[in-house]
């Protein structure tokens, strides 16, 4: 139907029956390499989605791919699905006035909100393993990230900042693994969310702050200057769509979106200057305005 689209992992190509007309989906992941199993992922990710095809709730508003097989060939894993005929809802927000953009970002809370509650982890509560999170920032991004003051200062806000939020427990549930505007479809009725992993189990606000930071980035020009002065407002109402209090709780959602913009941040920088300068003009502004926010609320 299109020409085939180019993701981190995979190929999506859209097509459609020459007799019954109907459109499939078939996302076809990278070859295997010695790194990563690319298959296996694609499998799980199939897998996945035939799970939450019975504990999902699906209605006329919210819902999930619907699969319809499996296969792999040449090396690659595809997995088929029904098509969606909508937008990602980064794009669809550029479409619509400021109230039903602000409806949409609350629903995409909603859906998260429901995608937790299929997880049944029954109640449980966590930490936010704050010393872990850190360990692996250092580990991983360390030497990058301490080549300049401003980096430098965002890392000890983080770490000042997180022994006070990991001091209290929080709902534990079964994580999106990648939630962001990106991965959400949206016709202007049914919203529809996509690379799932729900993979692993922890507190909701490590799937939440990703969200609120892509909805950042969307509202932002590639110095950092705001082009939709209604973000803040945005950011409420999706706290509010997922029901997650935001009094008490700004300072953990804060630090998780320094955590996480922080982790942008280095794997930008360890691609080389050029990827390193984008993401200077790009993600800085981002990083600097948590930093700050994280020093009010602390």
């Amino acid at each position: 139907m299109t020409r085939s689209m180019s993701r981190q992992n995979s190929r999506i190509q859209r097509l459609r029956c020459v007799r019954c007309q109907e459109q499939i989906v078939a996302k076809v992941s990278r070859r295997d390499d010695l790194r990563n199993d690319a298959r296996a992922e694609a499998r799980r990710e199939y897998e996945t989605l035939c799970t939450l095809q019975h504990v999902f709730p699906q209605d006329e508003h919210f819902g999930t791919l619907v699969s319809l097989g499996y296969l792999e060939v040449a090396g690659h894993g595809i997995m088929i699905t029904r098509h969606f005929h909508g937008d990602n809802l980064a794009q669809h927000l550029r479409s619509l006035g400021e109230p039903d953009a602000q409806e949409a970002c609350r629903a995409a809370g909603g859906w998260l909100r429901r995608l937790h509650e299929s997880g049944a982890t029954d109640g449980q509560a966590s930490m936010l393993g704050v010393a872990d999170k850190l360990d692996y920032l250092a580990a991983t991004y360390g030497a990058v990230l301490r080549r300049d003051r401003e980096t430098r200062t965002a890392w000890r806000c983080l770490e000042q900042a997180g022994s006070r939020t990991d001091a209290r427990g929080f709902r534990v549930v079964r994580q999106h693994g990648d939630f962001k505007p990106q991965n959400m479809l949206c016709d202007g009725t049914r919203y529809i969310g996509l690379d799932i992993h729900w993979q692993s189990i922890g507190p909701a606000v490590y799937d939440l702050a990703p969200f609120l930071n892509h909805l950042w980035l969307v509202s932002r020009t590639l110095g950092g200057l705001l082009t939709n002065r209604h973000y803040r407002q945005r950011e409420s109402v999706f706290l509010a769509g997922y029901g997650y209090g935001y009094g008490d709780d700004a300072q953990a959602v804060c630090w998780a979106q320094l955590y996480f913009a922080l982790c942008y941040l280095g794997a930008y920088r360890q691609k080389g200057r050029l990827a390193a300068s984008y993401a200077r003009g790009r993600i800085g502004p981002l990083v600097r305005e948590l930093a700050q926010q994280l020093g009010e609320v602390s």
